[in-house]
């Protein structure tokens, strides 16, 4: 029996948009919702909510794309 997570976290990211992060984690979790949530000149900052089997996989992507703050596991 495997176990989900509920994560938040907020990406602070310059080069993706909220298309790119929802598509990169899809295959990742279920209930995925990514919002923008500010934005400072080419930086942006998106709220990402979302059930996951394995939050490293995740987060390891995300760091990929920018940083991770605000984490939240559930």
């Amino acid at each position: 029996m495997t176990s989900l997570y509920t994560l938040e976290f907020i990406l602070h990211s310059k080069n993706s948009s909220a298309k790119i992060v929802k598509s990169a984690l899809a295959e990742f979790g279920n209930d995925l919702v990514v919002s923008q949530c500010q934005e400072q000149g080419e930086s942006r900052n998106y709220k990402v909510k979302m059930t996951t089997e394995d939050p490293t996989l995740v987060f390891d992507l995300c760091s990929q794309l920018g940083r991770i703050r605000s984490i939240k596991i559930a």
